[in-house]
């Protein structure tokens, strides 16, 4: 009996991995057949995204093209716009998986305004319009670094955070806490089921759950770490409802075998492999370190050390080092994270009605947010 069902697991595995295979052997190409490095090509999209500012260059992402700017010279969601110039196609088992354009030419060819939006771009464009309005809201309340900090933490924005704390943020290996990922989406499901089972019932607070799910993953900008968290979040509440244990280690290959089928080349996003080998050193690795006892403070420990392993090798991959400080770090900011969201949320929430309000709730805001960046620039300056 044991040989069969091993039998059957692996022939499902097998088929999975064709049609998975299948679905990398139909995905389009972008580039024309014809293109050369010399060549010049035209890219027209609409903007449903606030382009990102840095410190000398505007970026813009939409879909596999990464297209930067030295000034947005006036470019606003919702806008379409033509960019001409010469590309560099970033390959992936002979796929596009992105297409860098530097410095390109472009056409404002129609504003927001004059253009007929479908639905999909409506919310795109309105959950990033309340995006950038709640950053700014943090930017007005508190002093950098704090600012970025707060408003990665809630909405994984990076905003306009100086150089030198990006990079202590890498060298302690701490960078995940401006990136929304499953720890958010927990405390945002866990805080809106909270609230509706106490006055609805099972079904109407697993919908809301889910709907605030969806919404919080717009408004973070819809990442893969944060797409495959709010998916198995979405599953998770599912399972609730149905009354059926939930299976998180299921739920996980789930999720991330689903965002693969819609889009096979998020295999090599970073983003992507961290949140999922995160995931999986919570749900296989955290169990097996329980039987080391280490008293005050387990409940962070463990979960620490367990993502910190699982993600070693990806960070070193890809990075070429890997932050042995990095658990001590977060086991010393990670607690805070959840009051330092709630707080941020609140702020941005009284900041919407009344600036003086928000900006009272920030001095609350600051005290968490100053510890936490006192912590990594010492650390990261080690």
């Amino acid at each position: 009996m044991k040989s069969k069902f091993s039998s059957a697991n692996l022939g499902m595995f097998v088929i999975l991995l064709i049609i998975l295979w299948l679905r990398w052997v139909s995905l389009p190409k972008i580039l024309p057949t014809s293109w050369t490095p010399e060549s010049v090509v035209s890219f027209t999209a609409p903007i449903l995204d606030k382009p990102e500012q840095t410190e000398s260059n505007v970026i813009i992402r939409q879909g596999r093209w990464y297209i930067k700017l030295k000034s947005d010279a006036g470019i606003n969601q919702g806008d379409k716009v033509r960019f001409v110039g010469s590309v560099i196609p970033l390959l992936l088992g002979g796929k596009e998986r992105q297409i860098k354009m530097m410095d390109p030419n472009f056409e404002i060819i129609e504003r927001e305004n004059q253009r007929r939006l479908s639905l999909i771009e409506v919310i795109q464009i309105g959950l990033g319009k309340w995006r950038k309005k709640w950053v700014t809201i943090l930017e007005k309340t508190l002093p950098e670094p704090m600012s970025s900090l707060g408003a990665g933490i809630l909405l994984g924005v990076r905003g306009e955070m100086p150089r030198e704390f990006y990079d202590q943020l890498v060298a302690t290996g701490t960078l995940h806490v401006i990136a929304a990922s499953g720890f958010n989406v927990m405390i945002v499901a866990g805080v809106l089921m909270s609230l509706f089972k106490r006055w609805f019932s099972r079904g109407v607070a697993t919908i809301v759950g889910i709907t605030g799910i969806g919404v919080y993953v717009g408004l973070a900008g819809g990442s893969a770490s944060v797409v495959r968290a709010g998916i198995m979040g979405s599953l998770t509440l599912m399972a609730y409802f149905w009354g059926r244990p939930t299976e998180a280690k299921r739920l996980l290959w789930v999720a991330a075998y689903g965002m693969l089928l819609i889009n096979p080349l998020l295999i090599a996003d970073v983003g992507w492999q961290l949140s999922v080998s995160a995931t999986a050193g919570l749900l296989y690795l955290e169990p097996k370190l329980h039987k080391v006892k280490v008293g005050l403070g387990a409940e962070y420990i463990y979960p620490t050390v367990a993502a910190s392993v699982a993600t070693a090798p990806i960070i070193w991959w890809h990075f070429g080092r890997v932050a042995w400080i990095s658990p001590i770090v977060n086991l010393l900011i990670l607690p805070i994270v959840p009051l330092i969201m709630l707080l941020a949320a609140v702020v941005v929430g009284a900041g919407s009605l009344s600036m003086r309000v928000g900006q009272v709730i920030g001095w609350i805001l600051y005290v968490p947010l100053w510890w936490m960046v006192r912590v990594i620039e010492w650390w990261g300056n080690l």
